[in-house]
Formats: C-alpha cells, structure tokens, sequence
C-alpha cells in the first residue's frame, strides 16, 4: 500500500507540472503567433499609407484608372483608386459616398483617414492630398499567413467584425481559451486584431503524462525493489559474518601452508647468498659464487611458481565463446538505445539487411561495443553536417562472410589522416582520447573478424566489419583459419 500512496503522490505532482510547463508554452507561442500577424497586417497598413504618400509626391502623376492596373499586381488587396481635385473625382471606380467629408477630415489631422467602403469587408483610405485607395481586408492576408495554431483571427473594421480565420468566439466544453487583442501600429487605420486559441484535450500533453506516469511507477518500483534487496543484504552479511568465523580456521591452515612452502626456497636462498658474498672475496672461488648465484636463482624461481599456483587457484578465468548471432537482433537492440538520441540530433538511422536468413559468428558482447562506437563516430561526424544527416546500417553476406556496412553522408577523413585512425591515442576529434578505433580492431581480431574503414565516392565515411558466416559446420566443430578480406562499400 506504501508504495502506490507514494506512487499517487509523485504522479499528481509530475501531472500538475507536466500541465503548468505545457500550458505556458503554448500560451508562449501563443502570443509569439499573434505578433506574427499583427506585424505583417501593420506592415500592410504602413504599406497603403506609403501609396498614398508616394502619389502625393508625384508632380505629374498618371490618371487613377491607368495607374491601377499597374498597382493591383503588387497589392492584391487594392480594389480601386481614385483623386479628388477641386470637387472633380477621377478614379477606376465610381466615387464613394462621403469622400468629400472624409477628405475633409484629412486634411484636418494631416493623414490618411478611413472611409467604409460598399461592401462590409473594404474600406477606403483617404489621404490629404486627394489621392484615395479601395482596399480589400479580407485579402490582406491570405490563409498561408496565418499560424497553423492559431483557432480564430479577426479585425475590427469601421463597418464592424471581420473573421480572417475561424468564428470570433468558437465553442468547447473543455478547452482552455487564450484571448488576445492589439491595435495596429498605423494612425490611418486604427483597427483592431484580435486572435483566439483554445486548448483542447487533443493538444493536452499526454504523452509526457503517461511516459511520467511510467517514469514515477518505474521509480517507485525500483525503490521498493532496492528496499527489499538492501533488507535481503542485511540479512546475507549476517550470515557472511558467521561463516566468516568459519573460514578463519581454513584460512590460518593455508597461511601455514604457504609458510611452510616459501620457508625452504627463502632459506636456501639467504644461505646461498652469504655463501657467495664470503667467496667474492677469494679470486679462486669464482666457480663456486657462480654456483651459488645459480643456486640462489633457482630457489627463486620455485617460490614464485609456488606463487603463480597460487594466484591460478584464486583467479582461473577462461576466453569469450562465439556463438551465431542474428544481426536483426543486434540492430533492434542498438536502435532502441540509440535511435532517439541521434533523432534528437537530427539524424535519421536506418537498417537493411540483405541476407535475412544468414547469421554471423562472433562474441555478442564485443560485437555490440563495435557497433556502438561506430555509430557514435558517425553521429560526431555529422553534428557538424549543414544538409540531411543520415547514418545507414547496411548487412550483407559477401565472399562466404557476414558483413555490417555502417555509413554516414557527413564531411568524411581528410585522406592524409586516413592511415592513422588505428593508431593508439590518435584522433580527429577535440575531445577524443584515440583509444575507440584501436579498441575496435582489437575485438574484432579476436573473433577473426576484420574492420575496414575508408571514405565512401559519395561523401562521407563508410566502415565494413566482415565475421565468419555462421554454418552447420561450426556445431561439429569444424572451422576455418582466420582470413582477412577486402571489403568495399
């Protein structure tokens, strides 16, 4: 019952934070989404006042309905133009009702005003000079403009509420709504944007909630497993104590033992040796200091293999077995520990194997550390690739062998540092110790295997590691000499 109280705890507590970070991300880019829009519709705004400005400016200027075909292009939400001059409209549109008023207004706060258009969705912009565009809100932006998680965008335009994406105030039982409203940054058209998002439970962050979840059941199981195991140990040293006692006896027995066996070769070897220092003295007894030197190094020699008998007895380890391996197995495995680290880095990791049937021979341990540390050569070399990043695994059965063919498209070996990437303590790399490439030679020597790297015709680095094919032969105990093969990409 501890245990899932403890569990409860930790989840309520990851689910509320996992929430709040979540929620303050989204309303984050939320608001970053929304400033998106509201420059672009400003920079539009300065842009007509920039019109207007620039056809004030013009001395001789075209009439209006030869100068809007040229403009339309440029501004597809430019409806018409037009002048007023001296009470005489010209323009490729008839003239609005008001334009004189709205003139008027202009010159009297020395800009650009507004004036509703015919249709609820344009406006007119009238600037002191007398020059006036028709302009389109609806395309002031188009579809493509506009963030993908923004749920509703609208404009407030002199003739009312103009929804540019969505409905204005969209419905749902259990989202969470985020609301914003800013004016644009033109004194000519003071209108307002006004955007909305709402969070609904399919945008809630739940698979950060079940990976905790499964994190905080996985820590807690862990606890209790080591609470149990640290009990369990508790209990084991007791008794190690007691059959320490035990073994005390067995043990003075073997210190007498070995004292006993190193005495006599000790002992001889002082003797011999005061023997031979007294006859340095006499000339004529060379003979016999030689013996005794001979002497002396032979009862050495018999302690220390009474030593190494020792030393056997205590440590007796035997070599790794090879056994046939599938190198499916050996790819899912190094995928699951890696797959997501390298995606992280933008690098896309892929397997093919053409010999599905085929298994090669070798130590699983060691050829698993090969792999890893080739892999990791690669994800280094291209962390530093600007284009895709793609590291391909490649197996092949090729001259009665088994090969892993890894490869990535990055910048490759400069070819004068080629040679030397075997060599112990060489690297290429800032923080490398040199020790990888050699250590992996090493391995795959003693599972008469061969590792070959060089630089693919097509960039980047290409490494082949060729192992003995697995066959019936090797369960009756028959097996060829170790071979060394070219391999090529």
């Amino acid at each position: 019952m501890r245990p899932i109280l403890i569990w409860l705890l930790l989840l309520v507590f990851g689910v509320v934070g996992i929430g709040l970070q979540d929620y303050a991300s989204q309303r984050d880019r939320f608001v970053q989404d929304t400033s998106i829009v509201h420059r672009m519709l400003s920079q539009k705004a300065v842009q007509h006042e920039a019109v207007l400005a620039t056809l004030a400016a013009l001395s001789h200027p075209p009439a209006p309905e030869r100068l809007f075909p040229s403009l339309q292009p440029a501004l597809p939400q430019l409806e018409a133009i037009g002048r007023l001059n001296e009470d005489t409209w010209r323009g490729s549109s008839p003239s609005p009702n008001g334009m004189t008023g709205a003139l008027a207004q202009a010159r009297q706060v020395d800009h650009p005003v507004v004036l509703p258009g015919n249709a609820a969705t344009s406006y007119w912009l009238v600037d002191p000079s007398g020059w006036s565009i028709l302009l389109s809100a609806q395309r002031l932006l188009g579809r493509e403009d506009i963030p993908l998680t923004l749920s509703a965008v609208s404009l407030s335009l002199p003739s009312g509420q103009l929804d540019l994406l969505g409905s204005a105030s969209p419905q749902h039982p259990m989202g969470l709504v985020l609301q914003r409203s800013k004016p644009l940054g033109a004194a000519s058209q003071p209108f307002t944007l006004h955007t909305l998002q709402i969070l609904t439970p399919a945008s809630w962050p739940w698979m950060a909630w079940l990976a905790w979840a499964l994190t905080s059941a996985a820590l807690v199981a862990g606890w209790t497993l080591w609470q149990r195991a640290r009990a369990y140990a508790l209990r084991e040293r007791e008794q190690s104590r007691l059959a320490a006692i035990g073994r005390l006896n067995t043990l003075g027995e073997m210190a007498a033992g070995i004292a006993h066996e190193l005495n006599q070769p000790l002992t001889a070897i002082l003797a011999q040796t005061g023997a031979a220092q007294r006859l340095l003295e006499d000339p004529d007894e060379q003979p016999q200091v030689r013996r005794a030197l001979q002497a002396t190094a032979g009862q050495a020699r018999r302690a220390a293999e009474i030593l190494e008998r020792l030393r056997a007895l205590m440590a007796r380890g035997e070599p790794a077995q090879r056994s046939a391996l599938s190198p499916d197995d050996l790819i899912a495995s190094l995928r699951f520990l890696r797959e997501s680290e390298l995606a992280r880095a933008g690098i896309r990791i892929s397997w093919t194997n053409d010999a599905p049937g085929a298994r090669a021979l070798g130590d699983r341990v060691a050829l698993e550390q090969i792999l890893h540390n080739l892999v990791q050569n690669a994800a280094d070399a291209l962390a530093t690739h600007a284009g895709p990043r793609v590291l391909d695994i490649r197996g092949r059965v090729h001259e009665s062998r088994y090969e892993f063919i890894v490869r990535d498209n990055g910048p490759g070996i400069p070819a004068d540092k080629l040679p030397k990437i075997f060599d112990p303590f060489y690297t290429t790399r800032a923080q490398g110790m040199g020790l990888g490439l050699t250590l992996c030679e090493t391995l795959a020597g003693t599972m008469d295997a061969h590792l070959h790297i060089e630089n693919h015709a097509e960039g980047g680095v290409c490494a082949t590691l060729s192992l003995p094919l697995y066959s019936e032969r090797q369960d009756s105990g028959v097996s060829g000499s170790p071979q060394k093969h070219e391999a090529h990409c």
